[in-house]
Formats: C-alpha cells, structure tokens, sequence
C-alpha cells in the first residue's frame, strides 16, 4: 500500500487517511472493520456514487460541497475524539 504524504508530513490523518485499508476489507467481507478505518468513506462513497449517475455527473456546487465535508471530517477525526 501506499504511504499518506500528509500523514508522514504532519502526522495527522488526511479524510482519507484509511481509504485503501478499507477498501481491502470490504474485498475481504470485512464490513465492520472498513467502517471503522474511514466511516465518513465508507458512507459518502457510495451516496456520491449514487448521486452521480442519478444526476448525470458532479455539478461544481456538489463538488464545493463534498470539499467542505472532506476538510471537516479532516478537522474531526484528528480532534481525537472518539
């Protein structure tokens, strides 16, 4: 797997910090295990995936939306806690 550059940078997790971890479990039917290594991932891939071919693509305010939960959940998940 790939080594995070903003991880190994600043040593905080990145939104997506998990994301290649997760999908390997999901190959493996590891359902619980993905969901813990990047919940915000394991929810929004799909819904965004959904949400593309219901609309045809991603509009730039869709997109300017999607950035501004990246950034949060990147706030959140190095706040600790949980």
């Amino acid at each position: 797997m790939l080594p995070c550059l903003f991880h190994s940078v600043t040593g905080l997790d990145c939104p997506m910090c998990g994301g290649q971890r997760m999908v390997l479990a999901l190959l493996h039917g590891h359902v619980a295990e993905a969901f813990w290594l990047n919940p915000f991932l394991f929810v929004c891939a799909p819904l965004l995936a959904l949400w593309c071919w219901w609309q045809g693509g991603l509009s730039p305010r869709a997109a300017a939306v999607l950035f501004c939960l990246l950034v949060a959940w990147g706030v959140v998940r190095n706040l600790h806690l949980f």
